[in-house]
């Protein structure tokens, strides 16, 4: 009798293993799946190298700007480039200072950064063909006279 009951205990246990899969499984099914959505999906933040720029004037090296940039792009494209990006951050710098006539780094004047930063980005994503940096921030920016330099 004993085994009878434990052996009726086993099925009726079995039984209501399933009956309660089978429901959750068709409770589960009946909601939508939800899609989940990460803050800031897809940014990715990179640094460039540092460059050095000289700065000339009458046909002399005056000293020199050593800027380093970081950028912001969409990770999902960024790894589709067959080309990274930062060298032609870097290039993009360097012609802007360079080219730059206007601001005398001989004299302390404030830079306008944020003309700097937009020319970058704008001539950056022209080269691309695309909207591929989202922005561009400045990790270092310092000017160093030809005199402080070490031999």
């Amino acid at each position: 009798m004993t085994i009878t009951r434990l052996l009726l205990l086993g099925i009726w246990v079995c039984g209501v293993t399933l009956a309660s899969s089978h429901v959750a499984v068709l409770w589960r099914a009946g909601t939508a799946p939800t899609v989940e959505q990460p803050f800031l999906e897809g940014l990715d933040y990179e640094e460039t190298s540092p460059v050095s720029v000289p700065i000339l004037a009458n046909g002399v090296v005056q000293g020199y700007v050593v800027a380093q940039f970081v950028f912001t792009a969409d990770a999902h494209t960024l790894r589709q480039v067959t080309v990274r990006p930062h060298a032609y951050i870097n290039d993009e710098a360097i012609r802007a200072i360079y080219s730059n006539a206007k601001v005398d780094f001989s004299k302390l004047e404030r830079v306008d950064i944020d003309a700097l930063l937009k020319s970058v980005k704008s001539n950056v994503n022209a080269r691309f063909g695309g909207d591929l940096i989202k922005d561009v921030l400045v990790k270092d920016f310092n000017y160093i006279r030809k005199d402080q330099l070490r031999s």
